[in-house]
């Protein structure tokens, strides 16, 4: 993995059976491999790829005692699935076992539209890559518009 983690831990004896028991199917090896000693990670400022015109980014990994309330936020999520990530903008990415432990992006503004991302937790990790704001160009004219919050405009005016 490429990018760096901060604050991970081993997940607490027995949790990932609990979840195995909540769920009714066995974990990933690969994520249970991830939890052994980075249970609720937060990774640098990274970038992943969602599909040819759209990436995000893991804001954190979802500790293993907080997967089953986070579950309940994604509509529609799959009986064996359960997520693992926060991504950027209040969307998930999650694991599949019904799937053969599959990762996927979970968009809350298209919340029936999952897009796969890997064949496993893993290969979803392999890519993630650093992300640097100052690799970002734009272009004469790519930004048309832009709304900013009056009130915070008033405060920048004083």
């Amino acid at each position: 993995m490429k990018v760096k983690l901060k604050n991970g831990r081993p997940a607490a004896e027995g949790m990932a059976l609990t979840l195995e028991h909540a769920l009714g199917c066995r974990l990933s090896d690969s994520f249970k491999g991830f939890i052994s000693s980075r249970d609720g990670a937060k990774p640098e400022t990274n970038i992943f790829k969602i599909n040819e015109q759209n990436d995000s980014g893991v804001n954190g990994f979802i500790p293993v005692a907080e997967i089953q309330r986070e579950r309940a936020f994604i509509e529609d999520i799959p009986a064996k699935a359960y997520p693992v990530a926060w991504a950027e903008g209040g969307n998930y990415v999650f694991i599949d076992e019904g799937k053969n432990g599959a990762v996927y992006f979970w968009d809350h503004e298209a919340p029936q539209s999952v897009t796969e991302l890997a064949a496993n937790f893993g290969a979803f990790l392999d890519p993630l890559e650093p992300f640097d704001i100052n690799t970002i160009e734009l272009k004469p004219g790519q930004v048309k518009k832009v709304w900013v919050d009056p009130e915070f405009l008033n405060r920048l005016k004083k």
